[in-house]
């Protein structure tokens, strides 16, 4: 999990909520076409295209706008919170299949077992948009012949040890999925280290720590640190 840092949201969002009424109010399940749109792609953006939660690459097309709060209470007899569905700054991204999809189901359906879809109405007790929230979890390489599974652990700090266990069953993050996914980007990583120098590696591990298109980067450089010479 990496710390998402929140942007300004679309100027067409914002127009379309100023048009608020006292015979209509604009409320998520309104929200649709070229501005829904609009909003999922400024998520997408400022997330470099991965998921808010596991880390996977993702698109409009195998992607969901998720609330980080619910946006109502679990219990059906509460009014669901109108302002909290349509504020941006509790919107993510999150893999997943999306309301609708060209790609074939079969290809994304693993994203209902873990990470937004998987969380549904419940909290997390660490979430992508706490500054910290790196710190709670470390990850486990694993050699499986030729290739390699990766695991995400809670960290060894014991007062965030069952605040990352907790989030890491919520997401349901140890997905045999996701398990395989991270190792085989893991792979390429430590494959393309092959001769490099101490100084190239950390160089290398460097541009996996910044936010970019890499699909589980901060497992990437996580792992690759463990490969440093400590002298």
């Amino acid at each position: 999990m990496r710390y998402i840092k929140k942007g300004q949201e679309p100027q067409s969002f914002t127009d379309w909520k100023s048009q608020e009424n006292d015979d209509w109010k604009p409320t998520y399940k309104t929200l649709r076409g070229q501005i829904k749109a609009e909003v999922h792609d400024a998520l997408l953006e400022e997330q470099s295209y991965t998921c808010c939660y596991c880390g996977m690459s993702i698109t409009r097309n195998i992607s969901h706008i998720e609330h980080l709060q619910p946006q109502n209470d679990k219990t059906p007899n509460l009014p669901k919170d109108l302002a909290l569905a349509i504020d941006f700054t509790n919107l993510l991204a999150s893999c997943g299949i999306p309301e609708k999809s060209n790609l074939e189901y079969e290809k994304i359906l693993h994203c209902v077992y873990h990470c937004g879809i998987k969380k549904g109405n419940n909290l997390l007790a660490v979430h992508p948009l706490q500054p910290d929230c790196d710190v709670f979890f470390r990850y486990l390489l694993i050699p499986q012949g030729e290739e390699y599974d990766v695991e995400i652990l809670p960290t060894e700090e014991p007062d965030k040890q069952q605040l990352a266990a907790d989030t890491i069953k919520t997401l349901n993050l140890n997905y045999s999925k996701l398990i395989a996914m991270r190792g085989s980007a893991i792979k390429g990583a430590l494959e393309a280290i092959e001769g490099l120098t101490q100084e190239e590696i950390e160089i290398f591990i460097k541009s996996y720590e910044q936010p970019n298109q890499q699909a589980f980067s901060f497992a990437i450089a996580y792992i690759l640190k463990q490969f440093l010479d400590p002298n």
